[in-house]
């Protein structure tokens, strides 16, 4: 009976270790079989990923959102990453060649084609953006509104962009990013002279309402230098703007002329009283007239000039007008600086 049971139990320990000797053989071959599986779906996802593009463009003749793009190269790159991993823990002898194939196949479509195409795009897709802005503001004779769309499409005509498109693995793609880099650099340059005097012109209103006349001068020098060379969209407009602030300039700089407000007149003296502080005054400086009875004007010759204190007002001595037979109406008018203000009339009473 003992001898029976040992046979028994050695048998079925024996069946139990067969079975999982063969129970693991098919777990190994699935093993391999995940591998290969899983580099080739990263394989052809990362060619997708390029053909997303490349059939687009040959399609449409046109370049496709960028986050369309995008979206197949995260996909390749979490299943490169992914089978990168599954190859190093179960591809055992056919490690190096998965991983040359994995590799081989980055390198050859992400690298050198998808990664430069994405780097590219980008730009593509800010440069349309600001250009696009740009031409709405033209198109709306807008210069403040040009001042930034023009200032955000100078990012996109620099070198370092052209660099990125130039990377582009594909010529005829290539050529898709040239041609935008192109439009958006005639644009640009096509504006930038009514962008930098608009900016002028901005500095010197500036500087004329701090009163810095010299500041002023340079800005403006700086927006005459480039009147004729202004678009046809704005060069009105800007000319018209710069004309105002010469004028303000000049009147800044131009000393005030003071003006005769009004003239009192008695026998003997004229009290002049201007509007501002005059610097001097002297005979020359004024030309006094004096009607008889509203008869012909006469010239008459100052005897004496004193300025007030504050120099707002001058008393002016003239020859007295002596009493006749007859009540004399006199009216005394001054002419200074190409105005002439006439005093009220008084009366000389006769003998």
């Amino acid at each position: 009976m003992v001898n029976a049971k040992k046979m028994i139990s050695i048998v079925m320990m024996s069946f139990l270790f067969c079975s999982l000797l063969f129970s693991f053989q098919p777990t190994v071959s699935e093993a391999k079989g995940n591998v290969a599986t899983t580099v080739h779906e990263a394989k052809a996802q990362m060619k997708k990923a390029h053909a997303t593009y490349v059939t687009h463009v040959q399609k449409t003749g046109k370049l496709p959102p960028h986050a369309t793009v995008l979206a197949e190269y995260k996909k390749a790159h979490h299943l490169y990453v992914q089978a990168k991993r599954v190859v190093q823990t179960s591809a055992g002898k056919e490690k190096k060649k998965y991983v040359s194939e994995l590799d081989g196949t980055y390198k050859t479509y992400m690298a050198k084609r998808v990664i430069p195409y994405l780097n590219a795009s980008v730009v593509f897709e800010g440069s349309t953006k600001a250009r696009i802005a740009v031409e709405q503001a033209v198109a709306d004779e807008d210069i403040d509104v040009l001042q930034t769309a023009h200032k955000q499409l100078q990012v996109y005509v620099q070198n370092r962009q052209l660099h990125a498109y130039n990377k582009v693995f594909e010529a005829n793609i290539r050529q898709l990013f040239l041609g935008e880099f192109s439009k958006s650099k005639t644009l640009y340059d096509k504006y930038a002279n009514d962008v930098k005097v608009y900016e002028q012109l901005l500095k010197a209103n500036e500087y004329l309402e701090d009163g810095k006349g010299v500041e002023a001068k340079k800005a403006l020098d700086v927006v005459k230098g480039l009147l004729s060379k202004l678009s046809d969209t704005f060069r009105t407009d800007l000319t018209n703007e710069y004309d105002t602030l010469l004028e303000v300039y000049n009147d800044l700089m131009t000393p005030p002329v003071a003006g005769l407000d009004y003239v009192e007149a008695t026998n003997g003296a004229l009290t002049l009283y201007f509007d501002i502080a005059v610097s001097s005054l002297t005979a020359a400086d004024v030309k006094i007239t004096m009607s008889l009875n509203k008869g012909e004007e006469q010239v008459v010759q100052p005897l004496e000039i004193t300025l007030s204190d504050d120099r707002t007002m001058a008393t002016i001595t003239v020859p007295m007008i002596p009493q006749t037979d007859q009540e004399q109406s006199v009216v005394y008018a001054v002419e200074y600086a190409g105005s002439k203000v006439s005093a009220d009339p008084f009366t000389i009473s006769k003998k």
